[in-house]
C-alpha cells in the first residue's frame, strides 16, 4: 500500500503484479478490496492499481466530508494518474468509478488504452426519476438509517464476496464523517456536472460495458441500454448478478472480461 497526494488529500493505492497498468476503481461506500477475488488472476498479466477514493478504505477523509462529489472524484483520478506517472493504462471502474474512467478517457485520451465499465454511472442522463432518487438518497437521515439495507438490496447474489463486502460497508459507515460524505456524494449524482453524456462521443478507446442483469440501482434495460446507445462501439456483457458483478460472480466476470483485456495487453 502506498499513498498518493491529490487535491482531496492522500489517497491509498494497492499495487500487484507486473505488465501494463490496470487501474481498479470502486463504487461509493466500498473500497479497493472489492477487487480481491479478481486481482490474483488479473495480476498475472497486468500491474493492478486498486484505488481507495477519499473517505473510503485507507484514504484520508474529504475535508470537510460534505465537500465530496462525483466531480471531485473525477479530479482525484486525474491526480492519481499524474502522480504515479502512469503510461497509457487500462481502467476498470464500478459505478462512480466507471464514470471517472469515462471522463478521463474523454478529456485525456492519451492516458487511456481501454475501459471496462461495470454498472457504470455518469452516462445515465438527467431524467426526473433518477434525479429524484439521488435527492432522496442525498439526505443524511436516509443514508444513516437505510444505507445498509440499500447495500443488501443491490447485492443480489449471496456469495462469500458479497458477505465480505457488506461487512466492510458496515465497518466503513462507523468512520467519522462517513454519513455526511455519503449523502454529499449522492446529492452530487443528481447535479448536471455528474452527467457525462455529452462526452461519450469522445470516448474512442476499446471499451467493454458489463452489467448485472438484476441490478436494481442502475437497471440494465434502462440505464444500461442508454450506456449502450451512447457507446455503440463498446462490447457488452450481461451477467446474472446485481450491481457488483466482480464481487458476486468473480469467475463469470473474469471469463468475460479477461479475454477482452488480454487481446490488448
Amino acid at each position: 500500500m502506498q499513498y498518493v497526494p491529490t487535491r482531496a488529500g492522500d489517497v491509498a493505492v494497492e499495487m500487484q503484479g507486473a505488465g501494463a497498468p490496470l487501474v481498479l476503481l470502486h463504487a461509493v461506500a466500498h473500497d479497493h478490496r472489492d477487487y480481491d477475488a479478481v486481482v490474483p488472476t488479473l495480476a498475472r498479466t497486468f500491474r493492478t492499481i486498486a484505488v481507495d477514493w477519499p473517505g473510503h478504505g485507507r484514504s484520508a477523509m474529504w475535508a470537510p466530508p460534505s465537500s465530496a462529489s462525483a466531480a471531485s472524484v473525477f479530479d482525484v483520478l486525474e491526480d492519481v494518474v499524474d502522480a504515479l506517472e502512469l503510461p497509457p493504462a487500462f481502467f476498470m471502474g464500478s459505478s462512480v468509478g466507471g464514470a471517472a474512467s469515462v471522463r478521463l478517457a474523454a478529456r485525456r485520451p492519451e492516458r487511456v488504452r481501454g475501459l471496462v465499465l461495470v454498472d457504470t454511472g455518469g452516462l445515465v442522463g438527467r431524467a426526473l426519476l433518477p434525479r429524484a432518487f439521488c435527492w432522496v438518497q442525498g439526505r443524511e437521515v436516509v443514508r444513516r438509517w437505510t444505507g445498509m439495507a440499500f447495500a443488501r438490496s443491490y447485492l443480489t447474489v449471496k456469495s462469500p464476496g458479497a458477505s465480505s463486502l457488506l461487512g466492510r460497508i458496515a465497518e466503513g459507515r462507523k468512520r467519522p464523517g462517513f454519513v455526511e460524505m455519503d449523502a454529499a456524494m449522492w446529492r452530487s449524482f443528481g447535479d448536471a456536472g455528474s452527467d457525462l453524456s455529452e462526452l461519450a462521443p469522445r470516448v474512442r478507446c476499446a471499451t467493454m460495458v458489463v452489467w448485472g442483469r438484476r441490478d436494481p440501482v442502475l437497471r440494465p434495460k434502462v440505464e444500461g441500454a442508454r450506456v449502450r446507445r451512447l457507446l455503440p462501439h463498446a462490447e457488452y456483457l450481461e451477467l446474472d448478478t446485481g450491481h457488483v458483478p466482480f464481487v458476486e460472480r468473480p469467475e463469470a466476470f473474469l471469463a468475460g472480461v479477461l479475454p477482452f483485456l488480454q487481446q490488448m495487453a
